[in-house]
């Protein structure tokens, strides 16, 4: 049953949260906007930073030539066999709301730089080096790559307030490809969930970037040794073994942050594992003392139900009797039971009291109490038992609860309730 619930709980959660991610993004630039292109020849290096678009044509994504899917056709020179490298597109665009993050949806056919207000964001399927107007793309974008938008994330400080200029150069990987495609969606994330793709995203280009550095470091030292090489082969045997030992060195050094990692990657894993058990032993606990509390919350009535026996008791020690039932009443009066309840219930639900209180501020702590049991699945006749009161005031106390929730007639307490987080 538990199972059952939590798989329930899950979905729904799910659901909720997909319905959330879509009515907290606005697209910006979708596919089918009007975007500035120059299919004249070659520009200048600094292209994206030009502010004057009089030369430039306009048209609507997607655009390109050599696909039937194309919305605009553009020139690609005068030469089938010796095709432009690279065409440009440009596009203002006026940023007023905050957003948290900006997802680029980007197809291209073959790769793509883009720019920000004449700084370069990103670019995709292009060489690590310095972009001109005949660089050629890495690779070429064929089959189902040729549909595909390539989803990149970003923090929201890439735009100002305001008016932005987006250009971005489309790279063929050879001068005679016989197609050339450009279309760019982009929507603005209100959500702060969508930051963890913008930090996998950061993750990403960093990992790249760093195996890049490693790459051009291996590069580099090896490059120095066999300099060092050359020269030493003209000298003394003595020079020659120092090159050997900086070789061995070099390589030992490799050695030693190989596996310098792979402990680092060990004991991380180790924590992680700690971590997620120390968490599932909290949540066994807190399960345990909620059942523990709801269970001495159920004795208080047997308490209530002995001590109208005990009044009934016909004794002359009436004194014993007065001093047994003033004991009861000390165990009834006391209210550490709920406070612990409370506490736990709150820990093991995600603040449960706290965020209903905060949605419907004139809840009273008895309704909250009501609540409380029935995201418990407490049936009516455990919840009059744990209150002291009649099974029908515990539906009087639904109806008012279900009123103050701002709730329709239609619409069930306990299923709000257990949808509720």
């Amino acid at each position: 049953m538990n199972e059952l619930v939590v798989k329930k709980k899950l979905t729904i959660f799910l659901l909720l949260f997909n319905i959330i991610l879509i009515f907290s993004q606005e697209t910006l630039i979708k596919d089918q906007d009007n975007w500035f292109y120059y299919d004249k020849g070659y520009l200048e290096n600094d292209w994206a930073e030009i502010i004057n678009l009089s030369k430039w044509q306009k048209g609507l994504t997607p655009i390109g030539y050599g696909d039937k899917k194309l919305t605009t056709i553009i020139s690609y020179g005068g030469n089938k066999k010796k095709k432009h490298i690279t065409k440009y597109f440009k596009k203002n665009i006026v940023i007023n709301d905050d957003f948290v993050a900006y997802e680029f949806r980007l197809k291209r056919d073959d790769g793509a730089v883009v720019y920000i207000n004449g700084k370069e964001l990103f670019r995709d399927n292009m060489p690590n080096i310095t972009i001109g107007k005949t660089t050629l793309a890495s690779s070429t974008t064929k089959g189902a790559e040729e549909k595909k938008y390539f989803q990149h994330f970003f923090e929201n400080n890439i735009f100002k307030r305001g008016l932005n200029t987006i250009s971005i150069s489309i790279h063929q990987a050879y001068e005679y490809s016989s197609d050339c495609i450009f279309s760019l969606e982009l929507i603005g994330h209100k959500n702060p969930e969508i930051l963890s793709f913008v930090i996998e995203n950061k993750d990403k280009t960093n990992n790249e970037l760093s195996n890049k550095i490693k790459i051009l470091n291996s590069k580099l030292e090896f490059d120095k040794i066999s300099i060092q090489k050359d020269n030493l082969e003209s000298t003394n045997y003595n020079l020659k073994i120092i090159v050997l030992l900086i070789i061995v060195l070099f390589i030992i050094a490799i050695f030693g942050y190989y596996f310098t990692l792979l402990n680092f990657k060990k004991i991380n894993k180790e924590k992680n594992k700690k971590i997620a058990s120390l968490s599932a032993k909290n949540n066994n606990r807190d399960k345990k003392i909620i059942v523990l509390t709801t269970n001495l919350l159920h004795n208080k009535q047997y308490f209530k139900e002995i001590k109208a026996d005990i009044k009934g008791l016909k004794t002359e020690d009436k004194k014993t009797v007065k001093n047994i039932v003033n004991q009861i009443d000390n165990v009834l009066e006391k209210d550490e039971d709920w406070k612990t309840l409370t506490q736990h219930f709150n820990a093991l639900h995600n603040n449960f009291y706290d965020k209903l209180i905060e949605k419907h501020p004139s809840i009273t702590e008895t309704e909250l109490r009501h609540c409380m049991f029935i995201k418990l699945h407490l049936q009516t006749k455990e919840i009059a038992r744990i209150f002291m009161i009649d099974p029908r005031s515990v539906q009087t106390a639904r109806y008012r609860i279900k009123k103050k929730l701002n709730l329709n007639e239609d619409e069930n307490l306990r299923d709000y309730l257990l949808n509720f987080d």
